[in-house]
Parts: structure tokens; C-alpha cells; sequence
């Protein structure tokens, strides 16, 4: 026996300690990447249902301003004065951002991958590349989180031109990583990646037409549409790369398996227009039961106010009021509905 282990040891040179710590930090990897499509996937649909709910009911209740004027009224100092001020929106942008830059570096819990290069490495080659472009993506939305602050709870007016630049910046931001975020993948995982930058480059040019048009809502429900489709496509996407149903991983030499991938795109777009549209008669008929008569109730709601408040200087440079011809189609809009 003693002469069989010094005969086979000298012929598997590869079963070395670095090779069996590399398995072990790619299965870990693996785990981190299903969290990491997860994790998003959920951020993206919570805040398409949550503009879904808020559109609809904003339509329904005849208002035209997407960002209000929001009242800076004379508070006593102290934080939960302070935290009263502090949009939703915004605040959710900056936690769901910062847990996914921690997690990307130290996850799961012993984990630090929160440098560039070992300076144990005579090549000093870059580490972790995806963790640092995931890092980037979710960076850039955290930081649209903060302008959403900024402008809304501490400026003495909103600042309406830098949300909108923040929010646009960060998606554009996300289909250049995406773009460059293939290297050394299978074709499969590279097809469910170019079907989700496409998403994101059309709610980029959907956001920047917002920039000029603020209140057109066929785009508030376009974005919306596409916000919820990111989320679902990326749940998706966490179980056809990593924990498929079958046990089995998806041959991307297989030109069906390619296939089917469009196939269930297709599909997240009309299930998840269908659910907008769902999303849009349950609010209508939460209207009915709350009242036409009494909308504050439905403002108070969806923390809504109100749009009563003219526009500022920057607000007329940044989107055009609202035409006679909306104001119309909005209450023919409304006449209908009831």
C-alpha cells in the first residue's frame, strides 16, 4: 500500500492545496452569484410594483406632476423630525445599494474580497472582477438614493434635475458594465445577460426622455413596465444559471436551450404588462371604495400630496408644464374609468 501511494501521489500534481482552496472559493462564488441575482432581482420588482400602485393611483386621481413640489414645513430640530422629511424612495435606494456593495465583498460571512490585487502575486493580476463591477452597478444606484435626499429632505426646494440625472446615470452606467460583463462565460449565461442589458439601455432612454417630458405618462408606465421586468428576468436568470429546477445545468452548445431563452423573455414582458395592468384595476377599484369624493385619503395612502404647488425656475427647464390637451385626456381618462 505504501508503494501504490508514492506511485499514484507523483501522478496527480494538481490535487495540491491551492487547488482544493479554489474549489472551495468557487462554490462559495456560486453561491454569492444566485444571491446576487436574487437580491437585485427583488430590489427591481419592489420598486416596479411600487411605482405600478403609485402611477395608477396618480392617474386616477387626476394628478399630472410626477415630482412635486414637496412642503418644507417649519419642524422643531431633532432626528425624527428630521426622518419625517426623508423620501421613501430614496431611502430604499440607499439600503438596498449598500447591503449589495457589502455583500458582494463579504459574503458569505468570513469572506473579504474588498481589494484589487494580492501583493503576494508577482504579476499583481486584478481579483474579483464581477464582485467589482456588481459593486460598481449597485454603487451608482445607492448614490442616486443619496441625490434623491439630498434634494427632497435637506435643499431648501427640490432639485428635481438631479434626481432625475442620478437615476439616469445609473442605469446607463449598468448597460456599459453589463455590456463588458462576458468575458470568459458560457453562451447561455451571456444570452440571459444581453436580454437584461437590453432591458436596461431601453429604461435608460426612457429616463432621458423623462429629463424634458416628466409628465407624459405613457412613459411612467413604460418605465414601470421595464422596471418590473428587470426584477423578474433576474430572479429568473439566478435559477436557470445556478439552482435549475431539473438538477440538470442549461448545454449552451444546445441551440434550443438559446432559443427558449428569448422565448421566456418574451414571456416576462407580457406577464408583467399583464400584471401592471392587474395592478392598475385593483387600484381602480381601492378608488372606488375609498371615494372620488374624498382623495386625500387615497394621497395619504401612497404618501401622495397633492400637485397644487407651481413649479420653480428649474422645474420649467427641466420638463415642460403640463399641456391643456393632458389635463383633458386625464379627466376623459378618469370619466371612463368610472
Amino acid at each position: 500500500r505504501q508503494d501504490r501511494g508514492r506511485q499514484t501521489a507523483p501522478s496527480l500534481p494538481w490535487l495540491t492545496a491551492e487547488f482544493i482552496v479554489s474549489v472551495n472559493s468557487s462554490s462559495s462564488v456560486s453561491m454569492g452569484t444566485f444571491i446576487g441575482h436574487i437580491s437585485p432581482g427583488l430590489a427591481f420588482l419592489s420598486f416596479g410594483l411600487f411605482y405600478a400602485f403609485r402611477f395608477s393611483w396618480m392617474v386616477l386621481n387626476g394628478e399630472t406632476v410626477q415630482y412635486a413640489e414637496r412642503r418644507k414645513a417649519r419642524m422643531k430640530l431633532g432626528v425624527c423630525n428630521f426622518l419625517r422629511t426623508l423620501p421613501v424612495e430614496g431611502v430604499l435606494k440607499v439600503i438596498y445599494g449598500t447591503l449589495a456593495v457589502m455583500a458582494e465583498f463579504f459574503y458569505p460571512p468570513g469572506v473579504n474580497k474588498f481589494y484589487f490585487y494580492l501583493w503576494e502575486d508577482a504579476n499583481l493580476q486584478f481579483q474579483h472582477p464581477n464582485e467589482w463591477q456588481h459593486a460598481t452597478m449597485y454603487g451608482y444606484f445607492a448614490f442616486s438614493g443619496w441625490m434623491d435626499i439630498v434634494s427632497q429632505a435637506c435643499l431648501p426646494r427640490r432639485l428635481v434635475l438631479l434626481e432625475q440625472v442620478a437615476i439616469t446615470l445609473a442605469f446607463y452606467v449598468t448597460t456599459l458594465l453589463l455590456k463588458f460583463h462576458m468575458h470568459g462565460k458560457e453562451e447561455v449565461e451571456n444570452q440571459v445577460h444581453t436580454l437584461l442589458l437590453l432591458t436596461c439601455f431601453l429604461t435608460s432612454l426612457i429616463l432621458t426622455a423623462e429629463i424634458w417630458k416628466p409628465n407624459y405618462r405613457r412613459l411612467w408606465f413604460s418605465k414601470t413596465c421595464l422596471v418590473m421586468v428587470q426584477g423578474t428576468w433576474l430572479l429568473h436568470a439566478a435559477f436557470i444559471l445556478y439552482r435549475p429546477p431539473t438538477g440538470k445545468g442549461w448545454d449552451s452548445t444546445n441551440m434550443a436551450n438559446l432559443m427558449f431563452l428569448t422565448s421566456f423573455y418574451c414571456w416576462h414582458v407580457a406577464l408583467d404588462a399583464l400584471l401592471l395592468a392587474a395592478i392598475f384595476g385593483f387600484t381602480t377599484l381601492l378608488y372606488r371604495l375609498l371615494g372620488p369624493g374624498d382623495p386625500s385619503k387615497g394621497k395619504h395612502l401612497l404618501g401622495r400630496k397633492r400637485a397644487e404647488e407651481r413649479y420653480d425656475e428649474l422645474q420649467r427647464l427641466t420638463g415642460e408644464e403640463e399641456e391643456q390637451e393632458e389635463d383633458t385626456q386625464g379627466k376623459r381618462l378618469q370619466e371612463e374609468v368610472f
